[in-house]
This record gives C-alpha cells, structure tokens and sequence, in this order.
C-alpha cells in the first residue's frame, strides 16, 4: 500500500515524533511511504528509514497567503496513493483534494483537540475538519476522542526503544525531580513556577527539561531539551517526574521516563489517563500542596517506592512501536 503524510513542518515536536514513528513501521512492514513538507520547515531531527521517500516543496511564506499556497502545493506536486495521513487540521483539505480527484482514502490521525489551540477563527476549522468526509478516524486517547467527536479505533503512540532497551547504568536519586517546563500556559507553567519556589521542596534536587524557568537556585538545574541519549541519562538518575500541563493528547515525556522507574505526578486528567493508574505506578495531583505529603511518605517507605517504580517500568513496556504499527494495519484490514 502507499501512504502519503503531507506537513507544514516536520521539526522537533511531539506529534512529528508519533508520525516518523508511523512512517518507518510502515515501510518496515514492506509500504511505500512519502513524505511531503516545505523545504525550509524540514529538520532531520527524528530519523526516518532511508526508504521513506521524502518530497520538498518550495519553502513557504508566512501569514495565510503562504499557507494557503503550500496546501495547494501538497495536492498538486504529491504522487496518486492509497491513503493521506493527516494529523494537523490545515493539512486535512489537500487530504480531502486527494481523495476528491484522485480517489485516495483519508486517515485522519487526531493527535490532540486541536480546535483548544488556536484562536477564532482557526478553532472554528479545526472543528469543521473533524466533520467532513474522512475513512478512518484513529485518536491517540479516549480523551481526544470525545473532544474531536471521532468514531475510529484509540491508537497509543509508541516508546523510543532505547527506553525499555537500554540498561539502567546510573545509582537512581529519590530525592531528585525532573520538572517539564514550557511556557506555554497549556502547559501550566505558573504551578512548575510555584513548586519550584515553595520551602517545601528545598530538600529535593530539581532538574528542569524544557524551557528556562528563569529561576536561579542552588536546587534548581536547567539542561534545556535533550536528545533521547541525554534524557536516559537523567532518568536513570532521577526518581520523580512532574508534569503540571492542564491538558495533553497523549503525553509521551511521563511514559519515557516511567520506561526508566521514574515515579510520576501528573496534573491533568487528560490523554495521560490512558497509562497512569493513581497510587500504583504514579500519581495524579490537582495543586503543588498535594505532591510533599506523598514524596514524605515514601520517603519512609522505600519498599513501597521500589513497587511504584517497578509498575510504572512495567506499563511502559506495553507501549511498543510494533503494537501501535499492528493495530494501525488492523485498522485498515
């Protein structure tokens, strides 16, 4: 089968990362897969098999105009397939060319609620793409489901490898946690702020991945973002992760570093429902105040601790690129 996936951009981003995962295990599993994106938002960040045929455009200009432009360029200069990829609402109308004039099915990967992210009128399209003609629907979580209304199968995003693969090679640090930070505020910055700055945390190490905090103390540790080897490194070092975003698709960061035993608390009840269990293999918190008394009293309990860690290894693992390529294929069948 042929599958197109045309992009605005293809750099260093969490969906990009699902979709080159999507990619490579689909010509490994003998497809032909082309890649179309603008030349100037292309990043060989995320490694694709050389056998994905990549395709790109003209680079794009700024504001609608442009946009418009490169949608039209990702209908007019893409081969005939069996099916378009698309993952990012503005990318769905080229999709719905292809299948107009050239007869190609539509999977219409919704990887987040996308009509949350933009202002009006952007989130006015968002939400018409989720409603005009598509084949298949996939969601990445039951709750990006609800939010975009679709009617196809969940399918969870795979893992790295490297982090159930790879040996544990450092001594892990209960008293060390990695806070993800972004300023964006879906993100919710302003409570990785707070528990940054609160007295109740002075006796624990923070080590901050992502965005700079713009806090300067002796417990605080800005690395910036990390590549895959850089991250296993501080995982395997580190006993806690904090996620305070409001709202997530999916939320691969928390299950990469669980893959390693890190504990973690996660503040939304959104698509990181689909592998948190409260309690068991980590936590789920509504404020700051919430996560001392807990890290207190497993600080007094290392064998509860240890079962914790051990948990969260364990539902990582279920969470494989060849499980997310097989139902992917099942869909389709």
């Amino acid at each position: 089968m042929k599958f197109l996936f045309p992009l605005l951009s293809f750099k260093k981003h969490g969906g990009i990362r699902v979709l080159s995962a999507l990619m490579n295990g689909l010509t490994r599993n003998g497809h032909e897969v082309y890649l179309a994106v603008p030349r100037n938002n292309y990043e060989d960040f995320y490694k694709l098999n050389p056998s994905v045929k990549k395709i790109l455009l003209d680079s794009t200009t700024k504001g609608p105009p442009g946009v418009i432009k490169t949608l039209l360029r990702l209908f007019l200069n893409t081969p005939n397939v069996d099916f378009v990829v698309v993952s990012f609402f503005p990318t769905y109308y080229p999709a719905l060319l292809h299948k107009i004039f050239k007869k190609s099915r539509i999977i219409y990967f919704r990887e987040d609620a996308e009509q949350y992210f933009y202002p009006f009128p952007f989130s006015i399209f968002a939400e018409l793409s989720y409603l005009l003609p598509q084949d298949y629907t996939p969601s990445i979580s039951k709750w990006v489901l609800r939010k975009t209304r679709a009617k196809g199968p969940i399918l969870h995003p795979p893992i790295d490898r490297n982090f159930i693969e790879h040996p544990q090679t450092k001594e892990r640090d209960f008293s060390t946690i990695i806070i993800f930070f972004r300023k964006d505020r879906r993100k919710g910055p302003g409570a990785a702020l707070e528990i940054m700055r609160n007295s109740l945390f002075n006796n624990y190490q923070f080590i901050v991945v992502g965005e700079d905090p713009e806090i300067r103390a002796q417990n605080i540790k800005h690395l910036g973002f990390l590549s895959t080897r850089e991250l296993l490194k501080v995982y395997d070092s580190s006993g806690f992760i904090i996620l305070t975003s409001k709202f997530e698709g999916f939320g691969l960061p928390p299950l990469e570093a669980m893959a390693r035993g890190c504990i973690p608390f996660i503040f939304t009840k959104t698509g990181p429902l689909e592998y948190i269990k409260s309690g068991k293999n980590g936590f789920l918190v509504s404020s700051p105040h919430e996560i001392a008394p807990i890290l207190a009293r497993l600080k007094d309990d290392i064998p509860k601790i240890q079962q914790i860690s051990k948990n969260a290894i364990d539902t990582a693992k279920e969470f494989t690129e060849e499980r997310f390529i097989s139902n992917f294929l099942k869909m389709l069948s």
